[in-house]
């Protein structure tokens, strides 16, 4: 049986590792480049559209080339899970993405794939890669037609 000590820090890094994929969302979607590049270890990884690691890359990767990608975008995560063994975590949560490019309205859906770590006391990513299921024009759905009734 583990200890009421133990049942709390559990609690409190769920927390914790709930927060931290939240301000991802938004200071991603609020380009707040400094605060989220933070978010992620000095050798952090993220692999998606491309495979960069460390503060420099990031940082490269997400205010140069993400912006002439796409002109907007939103990200939405649900259904977050962890596993947590001391300072090290990893799980999975469910992202629901929208953009605008071009002035056209996407919507795509896909997970990440998270492995995080406690440094100074603070979580932060150690790598973050994503897998997306789709990315289809809003007007068309994801399977290439409108929704029923519509």
């Amino acid at each position: 049986m583990t200890s009421l000590e133990q049942r709390i820090q559990r609690i409190e890094d769920e927390l914790a590792i709930g927060q931290l994929r939240a301000r991802y969302c938004h200071l991603l979607d609020d380009r707040n480049w400094p605060a989220f590049i933070d978010l992620f270890t000095e050798d952090g990884v993220f692999q998606g559209l491309d495979a960069v690691r460390g503060h420099a890359a990031l940082m490269d990767f997400f205010s140069r080339r993400v912006p002439e990608l796409t002109e907007d975008f939103w990200h939405f995560c649900t259904n977050g899970t962890v596993e947590i063994e001391g300072d090290a975590a990893k799980g999975r949560i469910t992202l629901e993405y929208l953009s605008v490019t071009d002035g056209v309205s996407y919507v795509s859906a896909g997970h990440y794939d998270d492995v995080m770590v406690r440094r100074d006391g603070r979580w932060r990513f150690q790598s973050r890669v994503i897998t997306f299921y789709y990315l289809a024009p809003l007007s068309q759905g994801w399977a290439g037609r409108p929704f029923p009734g519509r």
